[in-house]
């Protein structure tokens, strides 16, 4: 499963996304309908390829990132930095599901007129658009109020309300913009994702390193973070539109006239309980900052998003490995005789993925992490041992998740996924007093608990 980060990749999400979230290519010009062909392989190479190439980058502009924050602003800044640049992660909005109910469009409109590709896109711009206004006007009513300064806690820097409420407008314009990384989903073109998501990495660096070297405060930084996320997704979208042979851009504009609202199409369906998912996998993960904040200090937090750094894109690459299992179980789900030995070899590999990518987080992060911190703040060898183990649970899970993706499996991850943010959340207040490891050790045992052990038995007592 994929990663929530922000459409740039910044890598501070820190926590995992279910497979829920990363949408499936169901069937898509690329041809991927049928039994696996050439194209079918041609797009997994692509997207793996792109990941492949797009995470040494982003780890490479991350670590750069963070140790010019720091040596610019100090570890108070980059706490609120970084818990600031991630508050996206605790809404659960992401895309409203719409990735999930225009796949499902792009598979089944074969008309040349792409009606329901474009109601199904219509409805999701038009609702992203009201998400992306109400974000804007609570984040900017929060800071006229002076409120930012409480809800951020140990973290909160002089004029973060400020700082705050410029970041809520820059957001809100970047929701809908974002609907561009749901279609090339859809359309199977998620390599063109990933390479924006580099993209992205690389232009938040060099605003960063312009703002270090005009001496720009702390607001800066984190300003910088969500308007190179608007031009990223902006620049998606001349993409997207191109691709689906639609002017993506000017059709989410238009979503709120009036004359718009009678092309649309339902998206509840598939949407809400995507949605449900994707806003319990942000309440168990997105809040460990804000709980630190609350219940340790600054650089708690500064070290939990350190450890974050080497976790997230290993995550992210996992989603981009389990995402063509989606279409593969789909197919097999509806031929006789159930893969039960397909799915036990996929879960003991993606296992010994896991394992390999852990031990080399153990080894390295903490050298790695440290040296990002200038050395102010120890990254200890526990932190990434938790992170590790939250990694392992993920990997072990993902073919189970993928395969129930089907409306009654992803009713199911609805519910698990809520009873572990509830527990996860409930358990990692107290377990915060051991440090930056305790919300992580929280979410490793609320995830095995109420994901990966109900879901897995689930998967092989239905094949």
């Amino acid at each position: 499963m994929g990663v929530p980060h922000p459409s740039n990749d910044l890598s501070l999400g820190g926590g995992p996304s279910p497979v829920a979230a990363t949408v499936p290519p169901a069937r898509t010009p690329s041809g991927t309908g049928g039994a696996p062909g050439p194209r079918f392989r041609g797009a997994v190479t692509r997207s793996l390829g792109a990941r492949a190439v797009t995470l040494p980058i982003s780890a490479v502009t991350n670590l750069a990132l963070a140790h010019t924050v720091v040596g610019a602003v100090g570890v108070p800044g980059y706490a609120q930095f970084a818990l600031v640049a991630t508050l996206p992660a605790v809404l659960p909005l992401t895309d409203l599901g719409a990735g999930a109910a225009i796949t499902e469009a792009v598979a089944h409109d074969t008309s040349h007129e792409q009606q329901l590709v474009r109601g199904t896109v219509l409805s999701s711009a038009r609702n992203l658009m009201c998400a992306g206004a109400v974000i804007a006007v609570t984040g900017v009513t929060l800071a006229l109020l002076g409120m930012w300064d409480a809800l951020l806690g140990q973290a909160a820097q002089p004029s973060c309300d400020l700082t705050v409420a410029i970041a809520s407008l820059l957001f809100g314009c970047s929701m809908p913009l974002g609907l561009s990384r749901s279609v090339l989903l859809a359309v199977n073109r998620n390599d063109i994702a990933f390479l924006l998501q580099g993209a992205g990495s690389v232009l938040l660096l060099a605003l960063v390193l312009l703002a270090a070297s005009l001496g720009a405060p702390t607001g800066a930084f984190v300003c910088a973070v969500f308007l190179s996320q608007c031009l990223v997704n902006a620049a998606g979208g001349v993409l997207a539109g191109r691709i689906l042979g639609m002017p993506l851009l000017r059709t989410t504009l238009g979503s709120l006239r009036a004359s718009a609202c009678k092309d649309r199409a339902p998206i509840a369906g598939l949407a809400l309980p995507m949605t449900v998912v994707t806003a319990a996998t942000a309440v168990a993960y997105a809040t460990d900052r804000l709980v630190l904040s609350h219940t340790a200090d600054a650089a708690a937090v500064a070290g939990y998003s350190a450890g974050a750094q080497f976790f997230a894109p290993a995550s992210s690459l996992l989603g981009a490995a389990g995402l063509p299992l989606w279409a593969v179980f789909a197919r097999q789900r509806r031929s006789p005789g159930a893969p039960r030995r397909e799915l036990a070899r996929f879960t003991g590999c993606f296992a010994a993925g896991g394992l390999v990518v852990g031990v080399a987080i153990v080894l390295l992060g903490p050298l790695a992490g440290t040296w990002m911190m200038h050395g102010r703040i120890q990254v200890e060898t526990s932190l990434m041992a938790a992170f590790a183990a939250l990694l392992f649970v993920q990997a072990l899970a993902c073919p189970a998740t993928m395969w129930s993706t089907d409306a009654a499996g992803l009713r199911f991850q609805a519910i698990a996924f809520s009873l572990m943010a509830a527990v996860n959340l409930a358990v990692s207040i107290p377990l915060a007093r051991l440090g930056a490891q305790g919300p992580v050790i929280g979410s490793v045992a609320a995830y095995t608990a109420f994901v990966l052990v109900p879901t897995v038995f689930r998967a092989f007592r239905r094949t």
